[in-house]
Parts: C-alpha cells; sequence; structure tokens
C-alpha cells in the first residue's frame, strides 16, 4: 500500500481512537500538563478523618469553581486548576465552614494543602491565614516555574524575549547563536539546543524543521506562568532529552484588561566593548531594540466564555563583534569594507478563547503565528549574503473533562505549518556573478589534497537559497483514574501523544549554476595583501533539485501510575513506549522503523506532615524527539546530486575528485536497519525544603548517560585490523567509490555528564521576588573508538576525554583528526559550571527595582590538533586508485595529529561571561490606567567577554588558534513604557 495513503487512514484511525479514549476508558492521569492541582488531607480537631467533605477552589482565573470530595480516608484532589491566586473553602454539615485564600497555584505543579476543620459552635466560617505552599510534592521531576510578572519586569536580554525564563534556572549554558541573529540558544547537561521541547498551552510550539525554541517567538504578555523541566519527565512528557518548557497563557476574565507597551533601544545608546574580552580589539557588539506589545482580554460572556489576546512587532538589529584579524583580513581583501549589523523582525499575534461548555468540560482554543525573518551574516562575511526565516501559524483545541469524581480525561489536537525559508526570505539577498568565495590564510597537504587553514574572509554569494517548509498534526488523549485500596490509593494515567503527520521538505537552489565555492589563499601568508589564489573549486549538478521529503510519525502510547501506600510517600511508575517511523518519499526509503520503549521510577517521600520538606529520587530512560533537522532527515540525501571538486596544489598541480550520487541500492544500505532514536538513561536525587517566608531550596545530584547517539560509519573502506597498520583501499560494497557512510547508533561510546545543582527561589511576599541558582557539571567519555575513526588506528591511546566532548547531536563522533567538524568547539553543552540570580522589588512611591546577574563558565577548545610535515607511509599512500581509474583520498593518510597523549589534555578552557543588568521603574495611575516608565541597562559592567571559540581555535597551526568572538553585547541603555488598563 501506498505510505501517504497509509498515512492519512492512521490519522483518521487516531481521531476515532482519541474520542474513544477521551470519553469512554477508565484510565488515567493526575493535573492535566498545563494545570496544576491541590491535594490534601481533611481531619478534625482530634486527627480523624473526614469523608464526605466538599472542597472548593475558586479565583479570579477560574470561569466556574471546581469542585471534589474528601474519600473515605479523607483525602481530596482538585485538577485542572490554571495559574493563579485561587482560595480553598471546605464544607461539611456539623462543621465550621473552612477558607483559606491566597493560594498561588503554578503551571503543571502538585501541591499539598491538608485541611483541619473544628465543630461548628456558632455561624462563623474559620478563616486560615498560612503562607502558600511553594515546592512539588507528588512528582519526583526537576521542574520550575517562572511567573509572567517576573519574566517581563526582570532584565535578562535586551529583547525581552519569552524564553528568558530559561536563562533563570540552573544548569542552563546559554548564548547568543552563532549564525549572529541575535537570538538566544541554550543547553542543558550535553543536551543540545535542538533537544528542548518547547510548548505553548502543551502544544509542540517549535516547527518540525526546526524545533529550537529560539527560532519561535511571542510577546511576553502571552506568557501567564511558565513551567521548566530539567529532568525526571514523566511518561506522559513529550519526548525530549533537554530542557521541557511549557507556556500558559492568561485565560481573560469576567473584566476587561489589557496593556500597550513601547521599547525602546537605538543603536547609538550603546557603549564600545571591543576592548574587553579574550581577543580585544576589533568592533564592538551593539544590539538595537524596537519593539511594541499590546494584550486585551475579558468576557465573551461572563462565567461562561473569557478570551485574551496579545501582539508584538518587533524590529531589532544585532551588531556583528570582529576581532582585529577578522577586520584586517576584511580590510585587505575589500579595501572599503564598511561593518554592518544583523536584523530580526517579527509580528506575532495570539488569541486564545476559554470556553465552560457545562460544569464538567471546558474548551479551549488558540492561535498564533511567528514568523521571522532575518540575516545570520558572520564575523568573517564581507558581504550580507545570509538571509533565513523561521516560524508560521499553530492551532491548538483542547478540552478538558471531568466526569465524576475519579474520572477526569483531556483531548487535543493541534496544527502546525512552522517552517524555515521561502521565497520571501530571499527578497532583499542580491546574488552577485560567480561563487561564493572564501579565504583561508595558507594552506597544507592532507590526504593528498590541499587543506585550508581556516576561513578569515567570506563574500560574494550564499552557496544555495534553499526552500525548506515543514508541518505536523499532533493529537493527544489521556485521561485520569482515581482508585482507592490496592494497598493505598492510586492515580492511574494512560493516554496516546501521537503526531501520524510530520513533514519537512527542501529544495536545493545552488547559485551560480551549480558552481558554489572557490577558496582561495594568500600568495604571501603574510600578506594578504599580496594576493589571492585559488586551491579548491566545487560544482554540483545540477543546481536545482529536491533533496529532502521527510515523511515520519511518531506514535507514543504511556502508562503511569502515582501510588500513594501512605500519607507520605508517592511511587511514580510509568512506562513510554513510542512507535517511530522515518520514510524519505523522494527515494521510497524507510530510513527508521523503531520501537522506543522508555520505562521510569520516580520516589516522593514527605520527611514532615506539612509538606515542607520532600526527598526525590528518580531513575529512567527517556528518548530524543523526533526532529526535521537532525541528521536521520539530512545525511545521505539521496537526489541525483554529483558534486565535482577540483583541488590546485602551490606547485599548480590539479586533483579532480568526483563524488557521484548513491544509486538505488546503495542507498539503502546507508541506514543500519536497526537504527533507532538516541536516548539518555538519568538519575536524580535531591532534596526540597521550604522556609518561612516563601523561601524554598532545592538541591540535587544528577547523572545523564547518553546512549544510541547518532554517528558515521565507513562501510566501504578496508580498515587494518589492529593500529599501526596501512588502510586496504575501497571496495567493500562499491569499488568505483570512496568512502561510503552508514548512519548508526553510536554503540561504542557514552558521553557521561554528571553535576550537583541548587535553586533558592522566594514567590512574592515583602514586595520582593527572586531565584539564585548554582550548577557545577563534569563529563567524560566511557567505551572507545568509532570503528572507522582514523584516530582508531593512528593515536590509539588518546581516546580518554573530559572536557569538549562531541556533540549529542549530528554525527561528531566520526573523523577525530578531519580538523574540522568533528574538533570545532561550537557545542556549548559542556561547560563546566552557571550561576544566575534574578529578582523583582516593589519599593515605595511606586517604584519597581530588578535586576539579574549571570556568570557562565567558557567552552573548552576541543581535543587540541597538530599537524605533520607530511603523511605517514605506514599508513599507505595519500591517493587510493579505484577500479574505474579515479581516485580517492586515503583516510589514514591524514596528516593532523591529537597534540596531547589524549584528547582531554591540553584543552583550553575560554573566559567566562560575567553580566549584570538592572532596571529601575516607576508607576503612575492615572484613574484606571498604570503606566510604568522603566529604564533598562544591559551589561552594566560593559563586559567584553567572547562567548565561544571560533573554528580553527583547537588548530595548532591556523591562524584561528584559541581565537574567539561572539562577544557579549555591549552594554546599553533601554527605556520602556507601559500602559496596563
Amino acid at each position: 500500500m501506498d505510505p501517504l495513503r497509509t498515512e492519512s487512514i492512521m490519522v483518521k484511525s487516531l481521531v476515532a481512537l482519541l474520542v474513544a479514549a477521551s470519553v469512554l476508558a477508565p484510565l488515567a492521569a493526575s493535573a492535566q500538563i498545563d494545570m496544576g492541582s491541590l491535594r490534601g488531607y481533611v481531619k478534625d480537631e482530634q486527627g480523624g478523618a473526614l469523608p464526605g467533605v466538599t472542597v472548593t477552589a475558586s479565583g479570579p482565573q477560574i470561569i466556574a469553581p471546581v469542585v471534589g470530595a474528601t474519600d473515605e480516608s479523607g483525602y481530596y484532589r482538585l485538577l485542572n486548576l490554571p495559574p493563579g491566586t485561587i482560595t480553598l473553602t471546605a464544607d461539611l454539615t456539623g462543621f465550621a465552614p473552612y477558607r483559606r485564600e491566597g493560594i498561588l497555584m503554578r503551571a503543571g505543579s502538585t501541591f499539598a494543602v491538608d485541611i483541619d476543620m473544628k465543630v461548628a459552635s456558632i455561624a462563623e466560617t474559620v478563616t486560615v491565614r498560612a503562607e502558600s505552599p511553594m515546592i512539588e510534592t507528588l512528582k519526583a521531576s526537576s521542574s520550575f516555574t517562572i511567573t509572567g510578572d517576573l519574566l517581563r519586569s526582570a532584565p535578562v536580554t535586551s529583547r525581552a524575549i519569552y524564553t528568558d525564563a530559561v536563562d533563570m534556572i540552573p544548569g542552563i549554558a546559554s548564548r547568543q547563536g552563532v549564525d549572529g541573529s541575535g537570538v538566544r540558544v541554550y543547553y542543558y547537561m550535553g543536551a543540545d539546543q535542538f533537544a528542548n521541547y518547547t510548548a505553548l498551552e502543551g502544544a509542540t510550539y517549535g516547527g518540525f524543521a526546526n524545533p529550537a525554541a529560539p527560532r519561535t517567538s511571542m510577546s511576553t504578555e502571552t506568557v501567564g506562568d511558565t513551567e521548566l523541566r530539567t529532568g525526571g519527565a514523566e511518561a506522559s512528557t513529550p519526548l525530549t532529552i533537554g530542557v521541557y518548557m511549557n507556556v500558559v497563557a492568561p485565560q481573560g476574565g469576567n473584566s476587561y484588561k489589557g496593556s500597550a507597551g513601547i521599547t525602546l533601544q537605538p543603536l547609538a545608546w550603546n557603549s564600545d566593548n571591543s576592548a574587553g574580552g579574550r581577543v580585544s580589539g576589533g568592533v564592538s557588539k551593539p544590539e538595537g531594540v524596537r519593539q511594541l506589545d499590546v494584550s486585551f482580554g475579558g468576557p465573551v460572556a461572563r462565567n461562561k466564555a473569557w478570551f485574551f489576546a496579545t501582539f508584538r512587532w518587533a524590529y531589532d538589529t544585532n551588531g556583528i563583534s570582529r576581532t582585529p584579524l577578522n577586520v584586517s583580513s576584511l580590510k585587505g581583501v575589500r579595501p572599503d569594507f564598511t561593518p554592518f549589523n544583523n536584523t530580526w523582525r517579527t509580528k506575532n499575534p495570539f488569541i486564545k478563547v476559554t470556553t465552560q461548555l457545562n460544569p464538567s468540560h471546558v474548551l479551549s482554543t488558540f492561535y498564533v503565528y511567528d514568523r521571522a525573518y532575518y540575516t545570520s551574516n558572520l564575523e568573517y562575511d564581507a558581504d550580507p549574503i545570509n538571509y533565513q526565516s523561521g516560524g508560521g501559524s499553530l492551532a491548538q483545541a483542547k478540552l478538558n473533562s471531568v466526569w465524576g469524581p475519579h474520572l477526569t480525561s483531556q483531548m487535543s489536537v493541534a496544527y502546525s505549518n512552522k517552517g524555515n525559508n521561502s521565497e520571501a526570505t530571499f527578497a532583499e539577498l542580491t546574488l552577485n556573478s560567480g561563487p561564493q568565495v572564501t579565504v583561508h590564510q595558507d594552506v597544507f597537504t592532507s590526504g593528498g589534497v590541499p587543506t585550508g587553514t581556516g576561513v578569515i574572509v567570506r563574500l560574494n554569494n550564499p552557496q544555495s537559497t534553499n526552500l525548506t517548509p515543514s508541518n505536523f498534526v499532533v493529537l493527544v488523549g489521556d485521561a485520569t483514574y482515581f482508585k482507592e485500596g490496592w494497598l493505598g490509593s492510586h492515580e492511574l494515567k494512560t493516554g496516546v501523544w501521537a503526531a501520524p503527520r510530520e513533514h519537512f521538505d527542501q529544495t536545493n537552489r545552488s547559485v551560480n549554476d551549480g558552481y558554489i565555492l572557490q577558496e582561495m589563499r594568500q600568495i604571501d601568508p603574510g600578506n594578504i595583501g599580496a594576493g589571492l589564489t585559488p586551491f579548491h573549486l566545487r560544482y554540483s549538478t545540477p543546481a536545482t533539485l529536491p533533496t529532502i521529503a521527510a515523511r515520519d510519525r511518531d506514535i507514543g502510547v504511556y502508562v503511569q501510575d502515582s501510588w500513594k501506600p501512605n500519607a507520605r510517600m508517592t511511587a511514580s511508575l510509568g512506562l513510554r513506549a513510542d512507535w517511530i517511523r522515518r520514510y524519505d518519499a523522494i527515494q521510497g526509503v524507510t530510513r527508521m522503523n523503531s520501537t522506543e520503549i522508555g520505562p521510569r521510577l520516580g520516589l516522593s517521600y514527605l520527611l514532615t506532615r506539612d509538606a515542607r520538606n520532600v526527598v526525590r529520587v528518580f531513575a529512567g530512560r527517556i528518548h530524543n524527539a523526533v526532529a526535521g533537522n537532525d541528521v536521520v532527515e539530512s545525511f545521505a540525501t539521496t537526489s541525483p546530486v554529483t558534486i565535482r571538486d577540483v583541488y590546485i596544489e602551490k606547485n599548480g598541480v590539479q586533483t579532480t575528485v568526483i563524488t557521484p550520487p548513491p544509486t538505488a541500492p546503495l542507498s539503502a544500505l546507508q541506514f543500519d536497519k536497526n537504527l533507532r532514536q538516541p536516548h539518555i538513561n538519568e538519575y536524580i536525587v535531591g532534596l526540597r525544603k521550604q522556609f518561612p517566608g516563601q523561601l524554598s531550596l532545592d538541591v540535587s545530584g544528577r547523572r545523564r548517560d547518553y546512549k544510541d547517539l547518532f554517528g558515521l560509519v565507513d562501510i566501504n573502506g578496508i580498515y587494518p585490523s589492529a593500529p599501526y597498520q596501512p588502510f586496504g583501499g575501497f571496495g567493500l560494497v562499491d569499488p568505483n567509490r570512496g568512502i561510503l557512510y552508514q548512519e548508526r547508533n553510536n554503540t561504542w561510546s557514552t558521553a557521561v555528564a554528571t553535576a550537583v545543582e541548587s535553586v533558592v527561589a522566594k514567590n512574592m511576599s515583602n514586595n520582593i521576588q527572586a531565584m539564585v541558582s548554582f550548577n557545577r557539571q563534569w563529563q567524560h567519555l566511557d567505551g572507545t573508538w568509532n570503528p572507522t575513526d582514523p584516530a582508531r588506528f593512528i593515536q590509539p591511546n588518546a581516546f580518554a576525554n573530559n572536557h569538549q566532548l562531541p556533540a549529542t547531536t549530528g554525527n561528531t563522533d566520526t573523523n577525530s583528526l578531519d580538523g574540522g567538524s568533528s574538533t570545532i568547539p561550537a557545542f556549548a553543552g559542556w561547560r563546566p559550571y552557571a550561576l544566575r540570580a534574578v529578582g523583582q522589588y516593589l519599593a515605595p512611591w511606586g517604584l519597581t527595582l530588578a535586576g539579574s546577574w549571570e556568570v557562565n563558565a567558557g567552552d573548552y577548545t576541543a581535543p587540541i590538533v597538530t599537524r605533520l610535515a607530511a603523511g605517514d607511509p605506514l599508513f599507505g599512500a595519500a591517493r587510493v586508485t579505484l577500479a574505474n581509474g579515479t581516485t580517492q583520498t586515503n583516510p589514514l593518510a591524514t596528516t593532523i595529529r591529537l597534540a596531547f597523549p589524549t584528547r582531554g589534555e591540553g584543552q583550553v578552557l575560554n573566559e567566562s561571561t560575567k553580566s549584570l543588568q538592572v532596571k529601575i521603574g516607576r508607576n503612575f495611575k492615572f484613574g484606571r490606567n498604570n503606566v510604568m516608565a522603566s529604564l533598562n541597562v544591559y551589561n552594566i559592567l560593559n563586559s567584553g567577554s567572547n562567548t565561544q571559540y571560533a573554528d580553527g581555535a583547537n588548530q595548532l597551526y591556523s591562524p584561528l588558534y584559541l581565537s574567539a568572538y561572539n562577544k557579549l553585547s555591549a552594554r546599553a541603555f533601554q527605556i520602556s513604557i507601559v500602559n496596563r488598563f
């Protein structure tokens, strides 16, 4: 049967299954993924359990009160409570009514609130005044919540983006992205930015083509509360080995409220920080911000339906910091070069409607659009040639239902057409004649061909202007069944998380009729003004054709049980199974067809009856999400592309290498038949404690073992059986081809990350709100070499590495001696420590003082490499002659060597980044209008720290050795004015 027709049938079947599961099945779940819950015991004055007590939660953010009743043990549960302040009441005939106000609910959190009732003597209500609970009591996960008020108040980044919340939690390694666009990227304990999962109201917010949060946007007014989980994911959590972030928007209310604000930061309000950092001098890095944010919400029908809407317009400018070498090189190639900046522009409408259909059913729908257009030119670009875009539309409908005291359910459907580049992306791009040109200071011979010492200038054109649309459908249905007995109480949860449609297409459009690249070297390595000469030309044929047509799906089923054998202990046992199929519609090849099983176990124990001291333990296996931009889609694109490389030696001798497209039989071999999604084995031990004064502490130790990461193994080369022996040539599968890589799971090595972290948080009380966190991390590599890594045969004893490990995304653990992709330190997941503090103070006279302080360790250089003057003849000739008479490079003839006895030794830690931001605001009241005028100062110390090493910083032979770039943005002054009414 046609796979695409099969997919359509599967979508329809899943919809029917989800409807049935949502309505009929006696299934399971605690609070739904974006809601909170209250639990507790109701007792009389003698400590006896009180069954049949009516317990009610109400508040301005709840359309209709949430009502529950205690069971035979006096235990109650109130589910699906939105973030905000609620009032809890309890009523039972013969007892005085109970009332407790000021309980602050948080997104995705479960709080314990016990109730003590007194016998009624007079007709009065017993009102209890106590501090709101702060710590999670049910789940063993590592989770944090950031209120929208704190997010909007605390100055973290000058663009005031919704993901600033990620920069407030422990263990995050963050910086601006390598592409120069100014977006913020986040890593956690070895997890790449693309491994994070961002959700809005529980719906996948990233696009399938690029799931990373930095490529999405929304007004910060959209944020009511944000839940962030860094570990201990429940079985119901969508697949992710990174940070799970879920934004919950306000619902509106029974009265109309809104806001309008403007933020301005002209480039002229930036200082010059070019003198700071490891590499001083050159060009500073300013930022310009022009943003408008609007929100409005209220009743569609009072006590029945509410709406909430926001809009952001932004036109931001991101400066490109350039080192003295960048500036001198650019002016050497183009004397009239003038530095230019990158831009980011976007419009983000959002609307949410929440309807109480009846006392048991709440329907919530939303629509958001976040298309952004931006440039991503780098420090060595002489021309603005890199135009990109991302984002699109996302819509979701979600139904929460209560079917009685024992059963609740949720069903949702979401559709997204968020993609990357379209025709509009390149509307402002001016293509020049000729190919893209890159300039190197010098070349050396490795594998029989000239290799550059590192790009110092790029100009003229991009190599291609690709079109990359994508879309997905996600269907979720689960339910909760509460059962008393069976050695305690149980909350059984089961459901389906299904993405039956995950599509990603790419059309490659090479510039200059397929002559895409000309690599140049300086004639005189010491004098760029002496002229340039080419050493490498690349041609791609045909120039335009589709290269990716991914037709993927992920059907996940989960079951979990929160078992309370007694009042203090909760054991959470979960199992998730995902059936994943990744299909290439161009060649009709199934690239992956796997079943992923993820068991997990969590324990939470209340050390004290008041639920203010909780110990937690977690162990589980968690798989990474399917993403359109990972290597399963991008590796070995099987379209008929022929690459012709022409290499020119210094003596004028030319070598032509032709890489033909793989044939259909070879394409089938390029993916291991047992290929599966990577996963981590995760272990956590922690303690949560709440102190008086709305103060809490969370301390934990954790370990992550990265398993089954993707890797490439050469299946055509004839490698020796032991080290220090010659290469045997090519021909294991095709005698007329050189290296032929196969995509596999890395079963030969494991990246291990271990960390301790602590968080002190203070909810708003006495007009102060704050969070301080610290993380210390260690990592190392277990196992052995990639089976066809040249270092396995040339330097077999150098495997050990405890600093900059290979990235956990992509195919980076392939060739340790290529001097290129496997040794560049762009991956920020292995930084050794991070310290963060953020807070606000509502001072007298309407003043608001807020600030953030961040100390981020730098990256390590990656393994230090050097080079020989010539290849070692022990490993064979530099060129290998194939059966058809053409030649290919001998992979063991490389002249690159690891410079130290092991890969971990000799690595240099980059400078740490220290950044302090402050805000001073004043609130003015004009009737119903509250106008906040603020002055924000970013990077107040004007640090010029370089946040990452340059490509080539680990190469002793490169002019870029230990060179760093991507400075912190310079000190900048910003004003914002927000009117709330």
